[in-house]
């Protein structure tokens, strides 16, 4: 018998304040669309939340103003998926403004999901500007809530070093699947005490790694079955050695 959703969280003023969609509504150059044309078809409750899951958080919440049946069902969908886009090239200020909303947007979902008790997907891809105390927020916002998978890419400008993995993610006992991509771990990292026992997937792509980090990450994995590396790098004595590619699996 099917699982009836839950229902979702009844407006307040923080929601209200989602519900108009500032951050969407001011991307006019990335999405053309003509609101009072949109139609979309009655589903089952069951395929909205499968629908949903698959949708950035965005988009999820956007599609609760073309239909009463979509309303407010995203706050009870267990993913969390926040991508800030491409960059504009060679436009800072539009860049910047669209940054700042993106975070306010960010920021304003984390607030309205404070209730939650558990997250089975939470993915962060944003570019890394070199400040990293409200990514640290935002993660442990999902190791607290017991998330499953978690998936992290964090570009940086080229001014900027890479963003370093926090030893709060080294200890998320709940995630099973771990994908990371255009970070650093560092030995002091690895040097405290890492626990990742559920950790099954791991996928590494574009991490730069210090001489002992990444035998310290894997040593720590006694679950794992599968592990990707995709352009990574590895500190040595007298320089590094970059890993094009490369899987394994059944360990």
């Amino acid at each position: 018998m099917a699982t009836k959703r839950k229902t979702p969280i009844e407006n307040t003023n923080s929601s209200k304040k989602l519900q108009t969609l500032e951050y969407y509504e001011s991307r006019e150059d990335d999405y053309d669309r003509d609101r009072e044309d949109v139609t979309i078809p009655s589903f089952p409750d069951l395929v909205i939340d499968q629908i949903l899951q698959h949708l950035p958080t965005t988009l999820a919440v956007s599609v609760s103003i073309f239909s009463k049946q979509w309303k407010g069902v995203w706050s009870s969908v267990p993913v969390l998926d926040f991508d800030e886009g491409e960059p504009y090239d060679n436009d800072e200020k539009l860049e910047n403004l669209r940054r700042k909303k993106f975070i306010k947007f960010l920021r304003g979902c984390l607030k309205f999901r404070e209730r939650d008790k558990s997250l089975d997907k939470f993915r962060l891809r944003m570019r890394y500007r070199g400040k990293s105390r409200n990514i640290e927020k935002w993660l442990s916002f999902a190791i607290e809530r017991s998330v499953k998978v978690l998936e992290i890419s964090l570009p940086r400008k080229p001014k900027f070093k890479y963003y370093c993995l926090s030893k709060t993610i080294l200890n998320a006992k709940s995630i099973t699947t771990l994908n990371l991509e255009s970070l650093r771990i560092t030995d002091d990292s690895t040097s405290h005490p890492i626990s990742l026992p559920s950790v099954k997937t791991l996928s590494l792509k574009t991490v730069h790694f210090g001489r002992r980090a990444f035998s310290n990450l894997i040593s720590r994995c006694p679950s794992i079955e599968c592990l990707t590396l995709t352009s990574c790098t590895f500190a040595i004595l007298n320089g590094t050695v970059k890993v094009s590619f490369c899987s394994l699996e059944s360990f």
